[in-house]
């Protein structure tokens, strides 16, 4: 073809690589247009970022996606984030089961929540909740992070020693530093498993209100 495919500076894959050099294709009436062949591109890496977020189940950033991809094509961060919005919006189009989400920074495919009856059924697990003080405590760390024991106590009124290593356990939260003055006490932060947990796409989604 005489014209340049400028929207992706990628090596196709075999099979679009035979499609697009086939003779019966160069002529007039039977090539495809370069919007057609970008089309088929585009829904191709869709397949591909769709497959990537399935097989895995931690999410995946988009630093990450990109960094397999370019293995393979040549995409741009601001394309990618395109084609990633345009899956999220197609799945909600299509009524799928699952739903891609932005989550502690990076992407996963999470099941829609009117099947978690059938799925808690499947999988027989009990929920292992929080009690009402660790909730308490986790939320006190979480607003006002980092955060040492000592604050966490002056705020609740009694000890919260218990509770702050059944949270370290848990891995929800994790020692961060230590506060420079006397007693150098511990600052607690929380883990991405706490924005996984609570399905937060970052810090920046809690309201900082004072507690």
């Amino acid at each position: 073809m005489s014209k340049e495919i400028n929207l992706f500076n990628y090596e196709l894959d075999c099979e679009l690589d035979c499609e697009l050099n086939k003779e019966e294709k160069v002529d007039s009436q039977g090539s495809e247009s370069l919007k057609e062949i970008s089309e088929k591109m585009e829904g191709h890496i869709k397949s591909v970022i769709e497959a990537l977020l399935f097989s895995s189940c931690e999410p995946l950033t988009l630093e990450k996606i990109r960094e397999i991809i370019q293995n393979f094509y040549f995409l741009p961060s601001k394309k990618l984030q395109v084609l990633i919005e345009e899956l999220k919006e197609q799945f909600i189009s299509q009524n799928r089961s699952y739903q891609l989400e932005e989550i502690a920074e990076g992407y996963i495919l999470r099941t829609h929540q009117k099947y978690a009856p059938y799925l808690q059924s499947l999988h027989q697990r009990r929920q292992d909740k929080l009690s009402q003080a660790a909730a308490e405590v986790l939320a006190i760390i979480a607003y006002r992070q980092p955060v040492t024991r000592p604050q966490i106590d002056a705020i609740r009124g009694v000890d919260s020693s218990a509770i702050v290593a059944q949270l370290l356990e848990r891995e929800l939260i994790e020692q961060q530093g230590k506060l420079e003055v006397p007693g150098r006490p511990g600052l607690y932060v929380t883990t991405s498993r706490f924005l996984k947990s609570f399905g937060l796409k970052n810090l920046q989604a809690l309201k900082r209100e004072p507690l």
